[in-house]
């Protein structure tokens, strides 16, 4: 299986100054896992995912004020690159 195979072609991106409450409601909205941050100013961009705001929200951290913006930087691939989910040979 390729990275291809497992990509969505439906991408919800958000800015760093969104609150972690905003994101949740626009991926509750597409219904899509994670957001990618776009960050013009620190070059790059990075994703926010379920996982992200649950981890917040169980250090007690307040969703209208957390923002996107402390997301970890991003790792990229390629579509044709073999996914990390690939079957190893047995031996």
């Amino acid at each position: 299986m390729l990275v291809r195979d497992a990509m969505s072609t439906v991408v919800l991106t958000i800015g760093p100054a969104h609150t972690l409450r905003q994101a949740a409601r626009l991926m509750a909205a597409r219904r899509v896992g994670a957001a990618v941050v776009l960050d013009a100013d620190a070059g790059g961009l990075g994703i926010l995912t379920e996982r992200d705001v649950l981890n917040s929200l169980a250090r007690d951290q307040d969703p209208d004020r957390e923002t996107a913006g402390s997301t970890p930087p991003v790792t990229s691939s390629s579509p044709r690159r073999p996914g990390p989910w690939r079957r190893r040979p047995r031996r």
